[in-house]
């Protein structure tokens, strides 16, 4: 209990002014005992112990603030006790200064108003050892109201040094809620940043992966037919192997503009004509039937193409490497209000209740996401794969701004 945690006066000009009153009894003091002949060693005593009882205060339990504000009115009190009427009380200012640091509102008031009772227990001490040497001429009203207006005057004060040291302290926690807030918003400011470089390296990871990953795959399988047609017959194998090539110089177009794309974001937007070729190439380099129907009434922006641009060449990716597909069907319509496409193969499927969350059918869902679509899977084991894709043209319009980034 002793050994209660102490902390300084929050405020050090009310520390200085409580010394400056202390400076002046002192003074006062000093004053009558060089009258007096003698030396007020208990004044100065009391003095010197509410000064540096000043330097800290408690910031321990309760029960420490209560002892330390019961010494101080003790002091005080005995004080006057001892003959100094007219000069201590007016030092239960000190003890409602520091009351304000101890004590929330409700104990403010309490010692606000122990020290008024006090004060005027003192006055009338003073009255009643005054009153006697009072000469017969001496208007007796005269004195009670000068002590009236004292008391009055002791009690403004006491309720100005409390408003003041309150503002103080409201002005203090502000300060302090203030500071933190700022912390905080830095704080939220780097989450934001690192957030923001997050997305942008899955936005680059998938485009890698979208673009890259399906020329490689394409690329592998014109490999593989030309090492099995290498021995039997060679023009065939030669075409192929041109078209690897081509392949090839796809794939290092592709990088270089995944590179760009670290750099600036100034990729060539894909186009329909690009989503045909996309397809047709696809039919060429696999040998897979496949059947298109791209209808598009509408201007699309170039987000929904690109965004489909990417699923298409994803989902003809995934085909290829997994599905052991013979015939694929794609359709593409798109009027002024919605962009449906629909991707489906006779493959071997796969179960929808296994892990897929693989880099490609991840990538798909963001983009669609991206653009308030929707997605759907279907699949089952032996009854290959349909993916369906909805996109609402206006939606996505008025979100470019904001959700289109991750792109």
């Amino acid at each position: 209990m002793l050994l209660s945690p102490l902390q300084p006066t929050p405020f050090r000009f009310l520390l200085y002014t409580e010394w400056a009153m202390l400076a002046s009894c002192t003074a006062m003091a000093v004053f009558e005992a060089w009258e007096r002949q003698s030396i007020p060693v208990q004044h100065l005593l009391i003095l010197a112990l509410l000064g540096l009882m000043g330097l800290m205060l408690p910031s321990g339990s309760n029960f420490m603030r209560y002892v330390y504000t019961a010494i101080e009115i003790s002091l005080i009190f005995c004080g006057t006790i001892l003959g100094y009427l007219h000069i201590l009380p007016t030092l239960y200012v000190i003890v409602m200064i520091r009351s304000c640091f101890l004590f929330e509102p409700p104990g403010r008031w309490i010692v606000a108003g122990l020290s008024l009772i006090l004060f005027a227990v003192h006055q009338m001490q003073y009255l009643s050892t005054f009153l006697p040497l009072i000469l017969p001429d001496v208007q007796l009203q005269r004195i009670l109201m000068h002590q009236i207006a004292e008391f009055l005057m002791f009690g403004l004060v006491l309720f100005l040094v409390s408003q003041l040291v309150n503002t103080l302290l409201a002005e203090r926690q502000t300060q302090q809620q203030l500071l933190l807030a700022h912390k905080q918003l830095r704080q939220y400011a780097l989450q934001v940043e690192d957030l923001a470089a997050v997305q942008e390296r899955n936005r680059i990871a998938r485009e890698i992966h979208d673009a890259l990953g399906h020329a490689l795959t394409t690329l592998n399988i014109q490999l593989q037919t030309v090492a099995k047609l290498w021995q039997r017959d060679r023009d065939q194998a030669q075409a192929f192997l041109e078209h690897a090539q081509r392949l090839g110089k796809l794939a290092m177009q592709e990088v270089r503009q995944s590179v760009n794309a670290l750099r600036a974001d100034a990729q060539a937007e894909p186009s329909l004509e690009a989503i045909a070729a996309l397809v047709e190439d696809f039919r060429r380099s696999t040998g897979i039937e496949t059947a298109s129907n791209i209808d598009v009434k509408a201007d699309l922006s170039p987000q929904i193409v690109k965004t489909l641009y990417r699923v298409i060449q994803e989902a003809l990716t995934n085909i290829c490497k997994y599905a052991q597909a013979t015939q694929v069907q794609l359709q593409l319509q798109a009027t002024s209000d919605v962009v449906h496409l629909a991707i489906a193969d006779n493959g071997q499927g796969f179960d929808v209740t296994a892990d897929t969350s693989g880099f490609g059918l991840q990538g798909i869902q963001e983009r669609v996401a991206a653009l308030d679509g929707d997605f759907r899977l279907e699949t089952a084991l032996g009854c290959g794969c349909r993916i369906i894709v909805s996109l609402p043209t206006q939606v996505a319009a008025q979100n470019l701004s904001t959700k289109v980034t991750s792109d």
